[in-house]
């Protein structure tokens, strides 16, 4: 019996804990930033750009980039990067306290974006750029 009650316990602050990008897919190949960098740059009317990270959830990705032109924006699109235009863009910082605040923008900004992709995206510029 000590030993369910320590394992629920254990397992509500696991799950207390858990980022909500762990159903977000994160993989970002070498050929991916090749291929996506070039039309990105174009967008944004950059020389150049370097695609830095990658958060997809079905047809819908939000990819950081470098660009000489601005702070570096996190662009959300829906569908590939070189066939589509980016629907918005987000720079800059932001405090742990304002998750839900970023999050109402994203859902207000992109609209039909994956409810899990707009929680990943507010959840990592707040509290989990590091990791």
């Amino acid at each position: 019996m000590r030993y369910l009650v320590f394992f629920s316990l254990w397992l509500g602050f696991a799950q207390a804990w858990a980022s909500p990008c762990e159903a977000i897919d994160r993989r970002l190949s070498t050929s991916q930033k090749n291929v996506w960098a070039p039309a990105i740059a174009k967008q944004l009317g950059a020389s150049s750009v370097s695609v830095l990270q990658s958060f997809s959830k079905g047809d819908w990705r939000i990819i950081y980039v470098d660009s000489p032109i601005s702070d570096p924006p996190f662009l959300f699109f829906h569908g590939d990067p070189r066939t589509t235009h980016y629907v918005d863009a987000w720079a800059g910082g932001a405090t742990k306290d304002e998750e839900a605040e970023i999050r109402s923008w994203v859902n207000q900004q992109v609209p039909g974006i994956p409810t899990e992709l707009a929680a990943c995206f507010a959840w990592h510029v707040t509290k989990g750029r590091d990791k």
